[in-house]
Protein backbone atom coordinates (compact mmCIF):
# COMPACT_ATOMS: atom_id res chain seq x y z
CA UNK A 1 0.00 0.00 0.00
CA UNK A 2 1.32 3.71 -0.72
CA UNK A 3 2.54 5.31 1.78
CA UNK A 4 0.04 8.35 3.36
CA UNK A 5 1.59 11.68 4.04
CA UNK A 6 1.20 11.87 7.65
CA UNK A 7 1.13 8.51 8.74
CA UNK A 8 -0.22 4.99 8.03
CA UNK A 9 0.05 2.25 10.99
CA UNK A 10 -0.97 -1.44 11.64
CA UNK A 11 -2.21 -1.74 15.45
CA UNK A 12 -3.15 -4.84 16.30
CA UNK A 13 -4.10 -6.04 20.00
CA UNK A 14 -5.63 -9.18 21.62
CA UNK A 15 -8.19 -9.93 24.69
CA UNK A 16 -6.21 -12.52 27.11
CA UNK A 17 -6.91 -16.08 26.56
CA UNK A 18 -9.79 -15.36 23.71
CA UNK A 19 -7.97 -14.22 20.65
CA UNK A 20 -10.34 -10.75 19.86
CA UNK A 21 -9.57 -7.58 19.25
CA UNK A 22 -10.37 -4.55 22.21
CA UNK A 23 -11.74 -1.74 20.18
CA UNK A 24 -10.01 1.88 20.52
CA UNK A 25 -12.10 3.56 23.63
CA UNK A 26 -11.78 4.55 27.11
CA UNK A 27 -12.19 1.57 29.57
CA UNK A 28 -15.78 2.77 30.98
CA UNK A 29 -16.74 2.55 27.05
CA UNK A 30 -14.32 -0.46 26.21
CA UNK A 31 -15.85 -2.86 23.97
CA UNK A 32 -14.40 -6.41 22.68
CA UNK A 33 -14.47 -7.27 18.62
CA UNK A 34 -14.23 -10.55 17.66
CA UNK A 35 -10.88 -11.06 15.60
CA UNK A 36 -12.25 -12.15 12.39
CA UNK A 37 -13.29 -8.23 12.24
CA UNK A 38 -10.11 -6.27 12.91
CA UNK A 39 -9.89 -2.89 12.54
CA UNK A 40 -5.97 -2.54 12.64
CA UNK A 41 -5.50 -0.35 9.67
CA UNK A 42 -5.19 3.11 11.03
CA UNK A 43 -4.34 6.57 9.09
CA UNK A 44 -3.51 9.61 10.92
CA UNK A 45 -3.03 13.68 10.48
CA UNK A 46 -4.90 15.97 9.30
CA UNK A 47 -4.01 16.08 5.65
CA UNK A 48 -3.81 12.41 4.85
CA UNK A 49 -7.50 12.32 6.61
CA UNK A 50 -8.53 14.72 4.23
CA UNK A 51 -7.10 13.46 1.44
CA UNK A 52 -8.79 9.85 2.62
CA UNK A 53 -11.86 11.63 2.63
CA UNK A 54 -11.84 12.71 -0.87
CA UNK A 55 -10.46 9.74 -2.34
CA UNK A 56 -11.69 6.53 -0.48
CA UNK A 57 -14.14 7.49 1.95
CA UNK A 58 -16.13 4.38 1.39
CA UNK A 59 -13.11 2.74 3.18
CA UNK A 60 -13.50 5.25 6.47
CA UNK A 61 -14.85 2.82 9.52
CA UNK A 62 -14.75 5.80 11.95
CA UNK A 63 -12.66 9.17 12.59
CA UNK A 64 -11.17 10.12 16.18
CA UNK A 65 -10.51 13.31 17.25
CA UNK A 66 -9.01 15.62 19.76
CA UNK A 67 -11.47 17.78 22.05
CA UNK A 68 -9.90 20.87 20.74
CA UNK A 69 -11.47 21.07 17.24
CA UNK A 70 -10.85 24.51 16.48
CA UNK A 71 -8.23 24.26 13.60
CA UNK A 72 -9.65 24.74 10.40
CA UNK A 73 -8.27 21.06 8.82
CA UNK A 74 -10.24 19.64 12.14
CA UNK A 75 -13.36 21.60 11.11
CA UNK A 76 -13.02 20.28 7.40
CA UNK A 77 -12.71 16.78 8.68
CA UNK A 78 -16.02 17.28 10.82
CA UNK A 79 -18.57 18.66 7.97
CA UNK A 80 -16.98 16.43 5.25
CA UNK A 81 -17.56 13.21 8.04
CA UNK A 82 -20.94 13.99 8.48
CA UNK A 83 -22.08 15.07 4.98
CA UNK A 84 -20.92 11.48 4.54
CA UNK A 85 -22.22 9.59 7.06
CA UNK A 86 -19.08 8.41 8.98
CA UNK A 87 -19.21 8.26 12.45
CA UNK A 88 -16.84 10.96 14.49
CA UNK A 89 -15.98 10.59 18.34
CA UNK A 90 -13.86 12.43 20.50
CA UNK A 91 -10.57 11.74 22.45
CA UNK A 92 -7.88 12.66 24.78
CA UNK A 93 -4.52 12.85 22.92
CA UNK A 94 -3.98 9.94 24.92
CA UNK A 95 -6.04 7.64 23.39
CA UNK A 96 -5.12 9.69 19.93
CA UNK A 97 -1.36 8.23 20.35
CA UNK A 98 -2.52 4.97 21.44
CA UNK A 99 -4.57 4.53 18.17
CA UNK A 100 -2.17 5.82 15.79
CA UNK A 101 1.00 4.56 17.98
CA UNK A 102 2.46 8.27 17.66
CA UNK A 103 2.08 11.87 19.30
CA UNK A 104 2.65 13.34 15.66
CA UNK A 105 -1.02 12.39 14.71
CA UNK A 106 -2.26 16.38 14.41
CA UNK A 107 -5.44 15.28 16.82
CA UNK A 108 -7.38 13.21 13.91
CA UNK A 109 -7.03 9.73 13.48
CA UNK A 110 -9.40 7.38 10.73
CA UNK A 111 -9.58 3.45 11.18
CA UNK A 112 -10.04 2.11 8.19
CA UNK A 113 -12.74 -0.35 7.27
CA UNK A 114 -11.03 -4.07 6.30
CA UNK A 115 -13.89 -5.42 4.38
CA UNK A 116 -13.21 -5.91 0.36
CA UNK A 117 -15.78 -4.73 -1.64
CA UNK A 118 -16.15 -6.63 -4.99
CA UNK A 119 -17.26 -5.33 -8.38
CA UNK A 120 -20.90 -6.44 -9.75
CA UNK A 121 -19.46 -8.44 -12.27
CA UNK A 122 -16.96 -10.55 -10.06
CA UNK A 123 -20.08 -11.57 -8.31
CA UNK A 124 -22.07 -12.36 -11.60
CA UNK A 125 -18.91 -13.78 -12.87
CA UNK A 126 -18.58 -16.81 -9.73
CA UNK A 127 -21.95 -17.24 -8.29
CA UNK A 128 -22.40 -18.99 -5.33
CA UNK A 129 -25.82 -20.38 -6.00
CA UNK A 130 -26.88 -22.46 -9.45
CA UNK A 131 -29.45 -19.63 -9.56
CA UNK A 132 -27.84 -16.59 -7.84
CA UNK A 133 -29.49 -14.61 -5.05
CA UNK A 134 -28.61 -11.04 -4.33
CA UNK A 135 -29.89 -8.33 -1.93
CA UNK A 136 -29.47 -4.91 -2.94
CA UNK A 137 -29.81 -2.22 -0.19
CA UNK A 138 -31.21 1.33 -1.59
CA UNK A 139 -29.84 3.80 0.49
CA UNK A 140 -30.44 2.24 4.37
CA UNK A 141 -29.06 4.52 6.86
CA UNK A 142 -29.50 2.36 9.86
CA UNK A 143 -26.02 0.42 10.67
CA UNK A 144 -28.12 -2.22 12.95
CA UNK A 145 -30.29 -2.65 9.75
CA UNK A 146 -27.87 -3.25 7.76
CA UNK A 147 -25.35 -5.37 9.72
CA UNK A 148 -28.74 -7.81 10.54
CA UNK A 149 -29.04 -7.85 6.93
CA UNK A 150 -25.61 -8.96 5.96
CA UNK A 151 -26.20 -11.87 8.90
CA UNK A 152 -29.71 -13.23 7.53
CA UNK A 153 -27.89 -13.22 3.73
CA UNK A 154 -25.19 -15.11 4.89
CA UNK A 155 -27.42 -17.65 6.92
CA UNK A 156 -29.58 -18.22 3.97
CA UNK A 157 -26.11 -18.38 1.22
CA UNK A 158 -27.16 -15.15 -0.52
CA UNK A 159 -24.45 -14.37 -2.95
CA UNK A 160 -23.89 -11.00 -2.31
CA UNK A 161 -25.00 -8.02 -0.58
CA UNK A 162 -25.07 -4.86 -3.11
CA UNK A 163 -24.90 -1.83 -1.73
CA UNK A 164 -24.96 1.90 -3.26
CA UNK A 165 -21.05 3.84 -3.27
CA UNK A 166 -22.05 7.23 -1.41
CA UNK A 167 -25.40 6.08 -0.59
CA UNK A 168 -26.70 5.36 3.47
CA UNK A 169 -24.43 4.16 6.09
CA UNK A 170 -20.94 3.26 5.46
CA UNK A 171 -19.65 -0.20 6.29
CA UNK A 172 -18.60 0.98 9.83
CA UNK A 173 -18.18 -0.53 14.09
CA UNK A 174 -22.07 -0.84 13.75
CA UNK A 175 -22.45 -2.95 10.96
CA UNK A 176 -19.30 -5.26 12.06
CA UNK A 177 -21.13 -5.80 15.62
CA UNK A 178 -24.46 -6.53 13.95
CA UNK A 179 -22.94 -8.80 10.92
CA UNK A 180 -21.83 -11.32 14.08
CA UNK A 181 -18.92 -12.19 12.19
CA UNK A 182 -20.99 -12.64 8.55
CA UNK A 183 -19.05 -9.73 7.18
CA UNK A 184 -16.26 -12.09 7.14
CA UNK A 185 -17.99 -14.31 4.44
CA UNK A 186 -20.16 -12.33 2.47
CA UNK A 187 -19.28 -10.47 -0.29
CA UNK A 188 -19.97 -6.72 0.10
CA UNK A 189 -20.79 -5.32 -3.57
CA UNK A 190 -20.57 -1.35 -4.00
CA UNK A 191 -22.10 0.20 -7.15
CA UNK A 192 -22.36 3.48 -8.08
CA UNK A 193 -25.81 3.51 -9.54
CA UNK A 194 -28.71 1.36 -8.74
CA UNK A 195 -30.54 2.23 -11.75
CA UNK A 196 -27.73 0.83 -13.99
CA UNK A 197 -27.29 -1.91 -11.54
CA UNK A 198 -30.71 -3.09 -12.23
CA UNK A 199 -30.74 -2.72 -15.78
CA UNK A 200 -27.30 -5.12 -16.09
CA UNK A 201 -28.98 -7.64 -13.95
CA UNK A 202 -32.28 -7.66 -16.21
CA UNK A 203 -29.69 -7.82 -19.15
CA UNK A 204 -28.30 -11.40 -17.10
CA UNK A 205 -31.81 -12.96 -16.54
CA UNK A 206 -32.39 -11.69 -12.98
CA UNK A 207 -36.10 -11.08 -11.54
CA UNK A 208 -35.85 -8.02 -9.57
CA UNK A 209 -38.39 -8.39 -6.55
CA UNK A 210 -38.93 -5.84 -3.98
CA UNK A 211 -40.88 -5.34 -1.28
CA UNK A 212 -44.52 -2.57 -0.18
CA UNK A 213 -47.16 -3.08 1.75
CA UNK A 214 -49.59 -2.09 -0.46
CA UNK A 215 -48.53 -4.97 -2.98
CA UNK A 216 -51.58 -7.19 -4.39
CA UNK A 217 -49.46 -9.99 -4.20
CA UNK A 218 -47.73 -11.33 -0.95
CA UNK A 219 -44.18 -12.73 -0.65
CA UNK A 220 -44.93 -16.54 -1.21
CA UNK A 221 -46.76 -15.68 -4.44
CA UNK A 222 -43.71 -15.49 -6.71
CA UNK A 223 -41.06 -17.84 -7.45
CA UNK A 224 -37.50 -17.61 -5.70
CA UNK A 225 -36.06 -20.31 -7.10
CA UNK A 226 -35.19 -18.33 -10.39
CA UNK A 227 -31.86 -15.99 -10.22
CA UNK A 228 -33.46 -13.09 -8.14
CA UNK A 229 -32.22 -9.44 -6.96
CA UNK A 230 -34.04 -8.55 -3.91
CA UNK A 231 -34.18 -4.83 -3.64
CA UNK A 232 -34.84 -3.28 -0.50
CA UNK A 233 -35.46 0.91 -0.06
CA UNK A 234 -34.70 3.17 2.73
CA UNK A 235 -36.20 3.01 6.12
CA UNK A 236 -39.28 5.71 5.72
CA UNK A 237 -38.16 6.55 1.98
CA UNK A 238 -38.40 3.25 0.47
CA UNK A 239 -37.19 2.52 -2.80
CA UNK A 240 -37.18 5.32 -5.72
CA UNK A 241 -39.75 5.09 -8.14
CA UNK A 242 -36.78 4.67 -11.05
CA UNK A 243 -36.28 1.50 -9.12
CA UNK A 244 -39.85 0.27 -8.38
CA UNK A 245 -40.30 1.00 -12.84
CA UNK A 246 -37.67 -1.60 -13.14
CA UNK A 247 -39.20 -4.49 -10.41
CA UNK A 248 -40.80 -7.10 -12.01
CA UNK A 249 -42.09 -8.38 -9.05
CA UNK A 250 -43.11 -5.94 -5.62
CA UNK A 251 -45.13 -8.23 -2.67
CA UNK A 252 -46.22 -7.83 0.75
CA UNK A 253 -45.65 -9.17 3.82
CA UNK A 254 -49.33 -10.20 5.28
CA UNK A 255 -49.59 -8.52 8.57
CA UNK A 256 -52.51 -10.07 10.85
CA UNK A 257 -51.62 -7.78 13.96
CA UNK A 258 -51.99 -4.33 14.57
CA UNK A 259 -48.85 -2.74 13.58
CA UNK A 260 -48.99 -1.58 9.37
CA UNK A 261 -45.25 -2.61 8.72
CA UNK A 262 -42.22 -4.61 10.10
CA UNK A 263 -38.64 -3.06 10.34
CA UNK A 264 -36.21 -3.46 7.39
CA UNK A 265 -34.14 -5.96 8.40
CA UNK A 266 -36.83 -8.36 9.58
CA UNK A 267 -38.71 -7.64 6.26
CA UNK A 268 -35.97 -9.02 4.66
CA UNK A 269 -35.29 -11.83 6.43
CA UNK A 270 -38.74 -13.10 6.02
CA UNK A 271 -38.15 -12.90 2.37
CA UNK A 272 -34.75 -14.48 2.46
CA UNK A 273 -36.22 -17.29 4.06
CA UNK A 274 -39.21 -17.35 2.02
CA UNK A 275 -36.68 -17.98 -1.09
CA UNK A 276 -34.48 -20.42 0.80
CA UNK A 277 -37.72 -22.51 1.53
CA UNK A 278 -38.14 -22.40 -2.27
CA UNK A 279 -35.34 -23.48 -3.19
CA UNK A 280 -34.97 -26.28 -0.64
CA UNK A 281 -38.16 -28.23 -1.72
Amino acid sequence: MPAVPGGFRHTRMKHPGRGYLLDYTDKKEQAVIPAQEPREQVVYGRNAVVELLQTKPESVEKIYLQFNTSHPKLKEIIITARRLKIPCGKARMEKLTLISGTAKNQGVCALISTVTSYSLEEVLASPRNSSPLLVILDGLEDPHNVGAIVRTAEAVAADAVIMIDGKGTPINATVHKASAGALSHMRICKVKSLVRCLDLLHERGFHIAAADMDAEKNHTDIDWRRATALVMGAEGSGLGPEARKRCDSVVRIPMAGCVESLNVSVATGVLLYEAMRQRLE
